[in-house]
Parts: structure tokens; C-alpha cells; sequence
């Protein structure tokens, strides 16, 4: 998706004041990941598309020395700089690829799956925006559970899109691979189990399925019987920690 495309659905969704319900669920768990995957304290921290800068004063609050909120929204930087009035936090309107800021931590929170060539953009960031020190950290959709395998199956055989914005999917695998091509350390926990593989899925297939398949003009009567079929198939996947619905990475430089 182009980077106009995606500033004008999200300038929509912030100026509608319908952002509570965009998303599929609670971002807590997110938010507790990022926070848990660092030593926050004297650090300096760009926040990549930092919406209305919740996240921002989360990690300024866990001993950030300084937090810049980055977004190509003006609606989500206005919000943010509104309700977030913290000393050395800092909100702009402007998109990643222009910024020249260096940071301690960079933090990409639902960010990778909407970009291009987001193996290129993580490139750029370690080259240009990453101390030696630096540390990224990224949360995107893992697709290495239940939920992953009926998303893949639509996407590639249908070429289905997921959401108004996503265009990528992504595994562990692929992780791991980057980081070693790039002689980068990685780490990878995921999150939201329930999401991968339990009710929550049911829950969030029930409102995309019929809007996919619509969108495709075909028949989404079978809706209702496949998560009938789903709600008792996941009751024989187990939670692991690879098979949650997100995937929190950290990078960073080997020394």
C-alpha cells in the first residue's frame, strides 16, 4: 500500500474518532511486550507511527531519557500532542523514511506488514536511525498458528487481503533468517495465544470472513459451518510460544 493510501485510511480513522474500534482488539498485551523486551532506562526512544502516543508515554514512563512519537497522521499527532503533555516527549507529523533522528531504541508497533519492502525498511533504520548500541524492537502478525494457516490458505490461493491495510504475513522463520543475513542478534517471543488459536480467533473471524469473502464475491454462506469446524479444531492446538498471533522481535547489532 502506498504511503499516501495508508496516511489517508488512518487521518480517517483518527478524524471519525473511530480508532477504539479499528483494531481487533485491546493493544495491552502489545504495549507489555514492547515494555518487557528492554532496559528502558536513560535510553533515547523513537516511537514509529505512534498514533495518539500512548506507547510513548508508556516507555518515557519506564525511564526513557527521551521519546519521539513519529506518524504520518497530522489527525494522531494532534491528538497526541493534545492529551500528552510529558517533558521530553515530542510528537511529529512525518514519514519514517525522512527522519534522521538516531535513537538508543526503535520501536515499530504494527508497522512492517503495512510497508512495501519492510525487510529494506528495517535496513535503512539499522544504517541510519540506530545507535552502535541500538536496540529495535517490532510487533507484527505471526501466522504460525490455526489462525495463520486459514489467512495463508485465503491469501494464496485467493489473494485475499487480511485487512484494509496489511500486505504482508510473516513467520518466525523469516525473522531469524533476516537477522542472520544481516549478522544482527535476534529474539522472538509471541503473544496472544487465544488469538492464534482460541475463542479470540473465532471471535475476529466472524467479522472479517464474511467482509473478505464479500469484497471477493463469493458465497460466504459457509461462514457459520468453517467456525463451527474451527471452534472445536482448537481445542487440539496447544499454546506454545511460537504460535501466538504476534510476534514481539528485538534486533540488534553484534559487537
Amino acid at each position: 500500500m502506498k504511503n499516501s493510501d495508508l496516511k489517508s485510511v488512518y487521518d480517517s480513522v483518527y478524524k471519525s474518532g473511530a480508532y477504539e474500534n479499528f483494531f481487533s482488539f485491546n493493544p495491552f498485551l502489545i504495549h507489555q511486550a514492547i515494555l518487557n523486551s528492554t532496559d528502558w532506562i536513560n535510553k533515547k526512544v523513537i516511537d514509529v507511527g505512534c498514533g495518539q502516543g500512548e506507547l510513548a508515554a508508556m516507555i518515557k514512563f519506564a525511564g526513557a531519557s527521551e521519546v519521539v512519537g513519529v506518524d504520518f497522521s497530522e489527525e494522531a499527532i494532534r491528538i497526541a500532542s493534545t492529551s500528552i503533555n510529558i517533558e521530553n516527549i515530542s510528537f511529529k507529523v512525518q514519514d519514517f523514511n525522512d527522519t534522521t533522528d538516531v535513537a538508543d531504541v526503535v520501536v515499530m508497533a504494527g508497522i512492517l506488514e503495512h510497508i512495501d519492502d519492510p525487510f529494506h525498511f528495517l535496513d535503512k533504520t539499522i544504517n541510519n536511525n540506530l545507535s552502535n548500541n541500538g536496540v529495535i524492537i517490532t510487533v507484527m502478525p505471526n501466522f504460525m498458528n490455526l489462525r495463520g494457516m486459514v489467512w495463508m490458505t485465503l491469501a494464496k490461493l485467493l489473494s485475499a487481503p487480511m485487512s484494509l491495510t496489511d500486505i504482508h504475513f510473516f513467520s518466525p522463520t523469516q525473522i531469524f533468517e533476516y537477522a542472520e543475513s544481516r549478522n544482527l542478534l535476534s529474539e522472538i517471543i509471541t503473544i496472544d495465544n487465544d488469538w492464534g488459536n482460541g475463542e479470540k480467533m473465532i471471535l475476529d473471524f466472524k467479522k472479517r470472513l464474511p467482509n473478505v469473502l464479500n469484497d471477493l464475491k463469493i458465497d460466504a454462506s459457509g461462514v457459520d459451518e468453517l467456525l463451527r469446524w474451527l471452534d472445536d479444531a482448537r481445542n487440539y492446538f496447544d499454546d506454545s510460544v511460537m504460535n501466538g498471533a504476534l510476534m514481539c522481535c528485538t534486533l540488534k547489532k553484534k559487537l
